[in-house]
Order: C-alpha cells, then sequence, then structure tokens
C-alpha cells in the first residue's frame, strides 16, 4: 500500500504542468507541488489543455516516455489496430508479423502489440480530470463564474470519452471518480460504464458552448455541446437506448452548426481537419512533438512515395475488398469515394524519383492500392506528419441517427439520413423499407463511409457480429470477449480486484 501510495503521489506530480498558449499546446512534463499548481485560473487551464494532451497520446499509443516496460520506441497509432485492424478489411502486403497478428486477433503473444493492452493513459487523462473537477471549486483568481463552470463541463466530457474509449477497447473497465484512488479497482460492466459515460456527457452538455473563439480546427479539438452531444449518442448506442440516442442526434442536426461538406471538402477534413463537418476531434502537430518520433505517424504506414520514402504499403485494403465494399463502384464505378479514399501509385518509377499517381485508384492490382483517406505533403518524409484524426463527424451521426431509427422501426426517418450519404457519395438513393435490410444497409454504409477512421470494429462489437467478418474469431469466442483485447499485466500489479476477461484467460 504504501508503494501504491507514493506511486500515485509521483504520477499527480508528472501530471500538473503550467498553462498554455495555445489550446492544441502539449504541457512539458513539471515537477511542481501541487499546492504550487493550482492557484490561478491560468493553472486550471493548463490542467484541462493537459488533460486533452494526454488523451492525444493515449489514442496514439504508449511508449516508452509513458511506461519503461514498454519495447516501443515510438507511438504506433493504436487508434487504428483497436477502432480497424480486426474488422476483415486490412491486410499488410509486406507482411509485417506484428500488423498480421493484430488482424488475426493474436494480442498476447506479440511483445510489439503487448503496449495497445495497457490502459494506462487513459486512465492518466481520467485523474487528471479529476484533479481539476477536485481543485476548481477553490479557485477564483483569473476564473470568472462563466468561465469556471465551462471548465467543469470539459473535465466531465473528458472524464466521459476516456471511460467510453476504454470501455469500447476493452469492455469491462475500472470507473474512477477520485483524484487520488489508492485502494484497489475492479472492473464495472460494460453497461455501467456506458450508463456512467451518459451521466458524464449530461453534466457537461447545458455548460458548453457549440463553438470557441480560434480556429474551428482549435475548438473542435476540445468539449464543445456538439462533441458531448455525439458521446452521448454513442453511449447510448451500446445502452440499446435508440430512443435517447436518436434525440441527442437531433440536437446536433438542429444546431445547424455542422453540415456534410462536398467530396472535394472531405479533402480539406482529411488533410487538415479545418472542416463543417468535423464534430470533435484529435489533432496531431509535430510543432508541438507529436508524431515526430521513430516511428512517425501510423498514417504513414498506408502511405508510399510521393508521400513518404516506403517503396511498398504495411498497410492497405486489397482490391477484392474494396469492390465488395464498393458494389455500386464495382457495377459501374458510381461510388466517389473510392477514388477519393484510394490511390495507386506507379511503382515503376524508381524510388528515389518522385512516383506519379495513376489514373485509375485500383490500377496496382490485389495488395498494392494505397489507402490515401489521410495524405501528406508529397515530399517523401516518413517521421513527420501533421494529421487529424477525427473521432465523431457530421456524416457518422448521420448514419448513427439512421441506425437508431431504423431499430426503433421509423424507416421513412432512417432512409433520410441514410440517403443523405449516399447522393454526396454518388450513388443510388436506397428504397427498401424492411427493418432488417435497412439495418444492415445502415452499417454497410458506416463501413463504406468511415473506412480507416477507426469506427468498424466498435459497430461490429456493438451488435454482436464481429466474428462474421473476422474469420479468426468465432461466435463463442465473440460471447466470450474476444472482440475486447485483453488486459494488460500492469493492471494486475497489486490489485487483487483485477480480472482478466474470459476469452483471454484461455486464449494466451
Amino acid at each position: 500500500m504504501k508503494n501504491k501510495i507514493i506511486t500515485m503521489c509521483l504520477l499527480i506530480l508528472i501530471l500538473t504542468g503550467p498553462s498554455c498558449k495555445r489550446w492544441l499546446d502539449e504541457l512539458p512534463i513539471n515537477t511542481v507541488t501541487e499546492d504550487q499548481a493550482w492557484k490561478t485560473g491560468s493553472d486550471v487551464e493548463g490542467a484541462i489543455a493537459s488533460a486533452f494532451a494526454i488523451f492525444r497520446r493515449g489514442l496514439s499509443g504508449l511508449t516508452k516516455d509513458d511506461t519503461p516496460s514498454t519495447t516501443r520506441n515510438g507511438s504506433w497509432g493504436d487508434y487504428y489496430f483497436w477502432g480497424d485492424a480486426r474488422s476483415g478489411d486490412w491486410i499488410t502486403p509486406n507482411n509485417d508479423g506484428d500488423w498480421q497478428a493484430g488482424f488475426q486477433n493474436h494480442l498476447i503473444q506479440r511483445t510489439e502489440l503487448e503496449p495497445m493492452t495497457n490502459w494506462r493513459l487513459f486512465y492518466r487523462t481520467i485523474e487528471q480530470c479529476n484533479l481539476v473537477l477536485e481543485k476548481i471549486p477553490s479557485i477564483n483568481d483569473g476564473l470568472t463564474q462563466e468561465r469556471k463552470t465551462q471548465l467543469i463541463a470539459e473535465a466531465h466530457f473528458l472524464r466521459g470519452m476516456a471511460h467510453f474509449y476504454a470501455a469500447r477497447i476493452w469492455g469491462d473497465v475500472p470507473i474512477n471518480l477520485k483524484a487520488r484512488n489508492v485502494d484497489p479497482i475492479g472492473r464495472e460492466p460494460l453497461k455501467a460504464v456506458m450508463e456512467m459515460v451518459v451521466s458524464e456527457a449530461d453534466l457537461a452538455i447545458p455548460n458548453l458552448p457549440w463553438q470557441y473563439k480560434g480556429t474551428r480546427k482549435e475548438s473542435m479539438s476540445r468539449g464543445t455541446k456538439g462533441a458531448a452531444l455525439a458521446l452521448k449518442a454513442h453511449a447510448l448506442m451500446w445502452l440499446k437506448d435508440y430512443q435517447g440516442a436518436s434525440n441527442a442526434m437531433k440536437e446536433i442536426m438542429d444546431s445547424n452548426i455542422f453540415k456534410l461538406v462536398t467530396m472535394d471538402g472531405l479533402r480539406v477534413l482529411f488533410n487538415t481537419g479545418e472542416s463543417e463537418e468535423v464534430i470533435f476531434e484529435m489533432y496531431y502537430d509535430v510543432k508541438k512533438g507529436e508524431y515526430s518520433d521513430y516511428y512517425g505517424h501510423i498514417m504513414t504506414y498506408y502511405l508510399m512515395n510521393p508521400y513518404t520514402s516506403r517503396g511498398e504499403l504495411s498497410l492497405a485494403v486489397p482490391k477484392s475488398k474494396i469492390l465488395e465494399i464498393y458494389p455500386d463502384y464495382a457495377k459501374d464505378k458510381s461510388d466517389k469515394r473510392v477514388p477519393a479514399f484510394f490511390e495507386s501509385i506507379d511503382v515503376s518509377v524508381s524510388n528515389s524519383e518522385l512516383r506519379p499517381v495513376l489514373p485509375d485508384p485500383l490500377q496496382n492490382g490485389e495488395r498494392a492500392i494505397m489507402f490515401a483517406k489521410f495524405r501528406k505533403v508529397k515530399d517523401r518524409t516518413y517521421n513527420l506528419m501533421d494529421a487529424p484524426v477525427p473521432i465523431f463527424r457530421y456524416a457518422d451521426i448521420l448514419l448513427l441517427k439512421a441506425e437508431a431509427d431504423a431499430r426503433l422501426n421509423r424507416i421513412s426517418d432512417a432512409l433520410e439520413n441514410l440517403n443523405k450519404v449516399r447522393l454526396r457519395a454518388g450513388i443510388p438513393l436506397f428504397t427498401r423499407d424492411d427493418q432488417p435490410v435497412v439495418i444492415d444497409e445502415i452499417l454497410e454504409e458506416r463501413r463504406r463511409e468511415l473506412i480507416g477512421e477507426f469506427h468498424r470494429v466498435y459497430d461490429l462489437v456493438r451488435v454482436g457480429r464481429l466474428h462474421e467478418f473476422n474469420p479468426f474469431i468465432t461466435a463463442q469466442g465473440e460471447k466470450d470477449g474476444a472482440g475486447f483485447f485483453p488486459v494488460s499485466d500492469e493492471a494486475f500489479a497489486n490489485n487483487p480486484r483485477m480480472e482478466q476477461t474470459y476469452y483471454w484467460q484461455f486464449n494466451q
């Protein structure tokens, strides 16, 4: 117990830092004492910004900077593995063993995948939010009551978001509402976690603005009313409260703050994050030291020369799968998303020269088509990449509302929102009105529209259908928890209340 208390105190010291001038700045680690750090409004502003920075790091992945036990020199973009890799849609053209193990749900044997089982950074985010909520009531210097209320709301939003993300990855997870929790905490049922997330969103929504001052990119990288409503809606879908989810998403739609941009506008969305379609995103900036490490940005693994120095791909969607996912493109090339999301590169050109993009996005055969939804400047650098990672965007909300309404048997409402997304993509409107077929089509449309945006696995696990698309997971295995990641050994240290997911007790 003594060691645990010392560890917690050190954690508090590490997480406390000075304020930042710009929202997206990641704060330097600081060793000031807690009493010194919580005196003015700027201290609270800095603490909230630090919490968002930790959450961004949590999504990008654990590194040696976070725990010496990991073998990684840099972040891997774990949000891809958690949300996409096991969907059955991806391959590794250069036969990378770690990528392949992820696809096949072999999540324990490969040491480089072990950091993906560790929820440390999500709980560091949560503890930072807990500190803010504990300290802010007594701080009045440089902090108006209005701003104090807003910062409290942001802390509730991010605390809910971190629990939500952890629950989608690991299923049952601990609920931590204390800044200094030195007692062992066990895992709570996923249902209870999602109910807590809804409660956090409800606390946040009334006091959050739709937008902050500054650029849209900065505004949508923090807690807004739209982000909190989207979080609530997603959590309610896991709880099968489809009416509540539909109501939350209707409020987003009725705000008129967000809209579907044009197909050309999607390029801006994925390149810069400055888009009216974005509701909540994490923006990674190499100028702030993010993604400038040895492994670069996970999204560089999708790209090759001329975007990076790579001569071959590590991650891709094969041609046969693209044609399966996008049947209208296979039929008459009408789906505009295929040329917008995929590219073929002329590999006949020497890798030392700037390779041109070919006119046919699927020209390179089965295994060498580049997933180009997230692109970078064509400078062939590998390590550095600025990029937004969209968490919630308007197309996601339209399709999720369509699913909620379809499950409530409001088919006309469901088709209206489904067809808004299809219309932008240039494919025929969907007119079938039998409920099971409509629900299946909405899930397929989410697969098409949100490919590579880290939603697909969560959608399949939520509806209990991951085993239908991943041949390495059985129906019984999914019931036993194969859709969730195993819990890291670190979580069991000095914690007799921790339990491993049932499936992973027998599948080492």
